[in-house]
């Protein structure tokens, strides 16, 4: 084995330029396997960073309308203490709130997120100093105390190690810092303070106000069929006990790893098998590479034989230069793979769950010397199979010239190569043309020109509010100022159950459909259109006759066939006249469809929660954000404006999964599509040396330069009709694997199943032309004087 390696290090040395080409095309093919693994592994094969993650799952709320709903805080505490399967049942809240933070004279905006107090205990994650909440926390109508994420430990108090015990300011409430986390949990949150929730505040106890998740440890041994049965007993129970708010409602479990990582598992799958067909290109260009240089020491294999060295001894050297090569394309994949772990993690999307956790360790280095021997031996059993097995006078006989033997298998890699590309571009042009109609979609309202910020509502929050949208739009350069509770395409949600008047339902099951506060020039600062009737108007207020607005997926649905306006829904008891009807909004999604919504005046159902500010501005709305700001203190020196956004950034984060999914795929149909093309060039140019003498006698015999630059170019054309044939028939196969991933396009797409081959034929032909080209002008005098 020794004295292999030193040959097969001193043969790579002489051949420096084959050499170099090698490694480098198995570097990328390695390195961009590497990459993409590393991604998969820490994303969906490591488990989850939290204590026993095979027992952890999701409670969902189940009705006829929805199987993932959120659940009261009521039903939360009755699941909590009367189930049988739990080591742990926490909760946390649908949304991270918005909370103005005092310590001294400033003030900031930050994430807080309200938790049961045994949530941390759940899923394993202790402070670092100071202690975890008790049941005791949950005792209060108003949070009492608070326990402050890592890294505004480390950022906003500098690690003070003193501050546990410390008094702070949120939302003008005192609280106590108890504890430190040891590391934040974005996964779960990316909230920077964590609130543990005041059960004994009246809102708490309300039976249908259902804001919760739930996140569950089960008992060793107990299984999620058991759990689920047991907190459906539970949740019949309280049907039995509250029919009107409790009918037809029951719990869904999910492992929490398939509710975190569930949805991008398809999509990190694909990017994996496309670039595995990007290295099986790759391996086939090498193999093509030393199918040639096979041909060139054919006289050396001659000889070992002839000195006594036997078929499978030779074998043994030839897969060990292949195996040397690839390792050391394994060296060159993983300085590219780092470099490339680092741009995804800058550059990938940020709603990509664990993606902060992906870097180059042992299993991601395993794995790169494992595909490195494995390509190794893959690309290099054919040419060495195919040298050792020609005739021993035929070796001697042949000399350096080689066997021009070699171009029926370099043709069958290069028409598999032909093939894999195929099937990759044609899912890289369907992805494309899918992102394309995505990011064309109309979301309903027009993102260009404004600006959005969360503000947390103080004490007397509808005077704040209508105070600052009217010193906002007076600022210079403003369009339209509004006010929203829920902002289109920022996950924000929330549903109310209603009736349309007039009309019986049976008991306890009334509509449902989501529910909007608004204040403001809202509708104008969107630039949502009013279809039918008015708008909301300053004298809308508490004291005025109660009013809704609908969108116009709302009135199909509610009132197909006649007019919507004037008519009355019942909203919480409380009989409100339809004054308007307001064109349908993309809210959780482009990809989905406007969902019915109801809008009613902030002034008529104030909130103590918190208000997405939206502004329109005549030029750039970035420019507003300084003067926005100083509007906010100026109204109340204790409150903060939060990150501002534009809505194009909102509505680009929003496509953000597809968008890098789209990137990936298509840059390696481009790779694929560069060395199938360098792999027929070659395969054509190796052809052309190998029948220099032949075409100097056909030139000699009268041949044209035309005929020889058919005869040429019609090999690559065969190779290459071929290639498409199979790629087509496993395209249509392949691509049902994106079905998931598409949108507006068709696994079959017409366009793009006839556009690609078009494409790729245009490619092959150059790449054939180039060295058919050189062949026409073959000289027959000097060939023909060729040994």
């Amino acid at each position: 084995m020794l004295q292999d390696l030193a040959f097969a290090a001193r043969m790579l040395k002489r051949n420096l330029g084959f050499t170099l080409v090698a490694v480098l095309t198995l570097g990328l093919g390695i390195g961009a396997n590497t990459a993409i693994f590393s991604v998969l592994d820490a994303v969906l094969l490591k488990p989850l960073p939290f204590e026993h993650p095979n027992r952890l799952v999701w409670v969902w709320g189940s009705f006829p309308r929805s199987n993932e709903a959120a659940i009261s805080p009521s039903d939360f505490a009755e699941y909590r203490e009367h189930n049988h399967f739990f080591d742990q049942l926490g909760a946390l809240s649908v949304e991270e709130g918005a909370s103005n933070l005092a310590a001294g004279n400033q003030v900031e905006h930050v994430k807080t997120m309200l938790v049961s107090w045994n949530l941390l205990d759940a899923i394993g994650v202790r402070p670092q100093i100071g202690r975890g909440f008790a049941r005791a926390d949950e005792n209060a109508t108003l949070p009492q105390v608070v326990i402050l994420g890592h890294t505004i430990w480390q950022q906003r108090f500098g690690g003070d190690h003193e501050i546990i015990g410390k008094s702070l300011k949120l939302d003008g409430e005192r609280v106590t810092v108890i504890g430190v986390l040891g590391t934040d949990i974005p996964l779960i949150t990316t909230a920077q303070i964590f609130v543990p929730a005041p059960m004994l505040n009246p809102g708490m106890k309300v039976a249908n106000a259902r804001f919760l998740r739930l996140i569950g440890r089960m008992k060793n041994g107990a299984t999620s069929n058991q759990a689920q049965a047991d907190l459906g007993s539970i949740a019949r129970q309280l049907a039995e006990g509250e029919p009107a708010t409790h009918t037809d409602w029951t719990v869904r479990l999910e492992s929490l790893a398939d509710v975190k990582v569930g949805s991008v598992r398809s999509a990190l799958w694909i990017l994996l098998g496309a670039v595995g067909l990007v290295l099986l290109i790759a391996c086939s260009n090498v193999a093509n590479l030393l199918l040639a240089r096979g041909a060139a020491r054919q006289r050396e294999v001659a000889i070992r034989a002839a000195l006594g060295a036997g078929r499978m001894r030779i074998v043994r050297q030839l897969l060990t230069e292949s195996v040397m090569l690839a390792m050391l394309g394994g060296v060159v994949a993983i300085s590219l793979a780092s470099w490339a772990v680092e741009g995804l993690k800058r550059f990938g999307p940020p709603d990509l769950p664990r993606l902060a956790e992906v870097h180059l360790d042992g299993t991601v280095l395993a794995f790169a010397a494992l595909i490195s021997i494995l390509t190794g031996l893959v690309f290099g059993a054919a040419p060495a199979l195919r040298s050792t097995r020609s005739y021993l006078q035929d070796g001697l006989r042949e000399g350096s010239r080689g066997s021009s033997r070699v171009n029926a298998v370099g043709g069958a890699l290069v028409v598999s190569e032909m093939a894999l590309s195929l099937v990759l571009l044609i899912g890289a042009g369907l992805m494309l043309k899918s992102f394309w109609l995505l990011v064309h979609v109309n979301p309903g309202f027009q993102t260009a020109h404004v600006v959005t910020t969360q503000i947390q509502l103080p004490a007397d929050g509808q005077h704040f509010v209508y105070q600052l949208i009217e010193r906002t739009s007076a600022l210079g350069g403003v369009e339209a100022a509004g006010a929203i509770t829920e902002l289109p395409l920022s996950g924000q949600m929330n549903d109310r159950s209603f009736r349309v008047e007039g009309r019986s339902y049976p008991p306890h099951q009334d509509d449902d459909a989501n529910y909007r506060r608004v204040a403001g020039n809202y509708f104008r600062a969107m630039n949502i259109p009013l279809l039918q009737g008015r708008d909301f108007a300053t004298f809308d207020t508490a004291k005025s006759k109660p009013v809704v607005m609908v969108n116009e997926p709302f009135a199909r649905r509610y009132y197909p066939g006649q007019g919507a306006l004037g008519q009355h829904l019942v909203i919480g008891g409380a009989a409100r006249e339809i004054t308007g009807i307001v064109g349908g909004v993309r809210h959780f999604s482009l990809q989905g469809q406007p969902p019915p919504e109801m809008y009613v005046p902030f002034a008529q159902a104030p909130t103590q929660q918190f208000l997405n500010l939206v502004v329109r501005a005549s030029g750039d709305p970035v420019q507003l954000v300084s003067a926005i700001r100083e509007q906010v203190t100026a109204i109340d020196p204790t409150e903060a404006a939060g990150e501002f956004h534009t809505m194009d950034e909102v509505r680009a984060a929003s496509v953000a999964q597809p968008r890098f999914s789209t990137f990936l795929l298509g840059l390696f149909a481009i790779i694929a599509l560069m060395l199938s093309a360098i792999g027929l060039y070659g395969v054509i140019s190796y052809a052309v040396s190998q029948r220099t003498r032949e075409i100097g006698i056909r030139m000699a015999l009268g041949a044209k330069p035309q005929d020889i630059l058919r005869l040429t170019l019609g090999q690559g054309i065969r190779m290459t009709a071929l290639g498409l044939a199979i790629g087509l028939c496993a395209a249509f196969f392949v691509t049902r694997l994106l079905q998931s991933l598409l949108f507006g396009v068709t696994p079959h797409d017409t366009s793009s199943f006839v556009g690609v081959p078009v494409a790729l034929t245009s490619v092959a032909l150059l790449a054939s032309w180039l060295p058919a080209r050189r062949a026409a002008r073959v000289d027959p005098l000097v060939s023909l004087r060729e040994e």
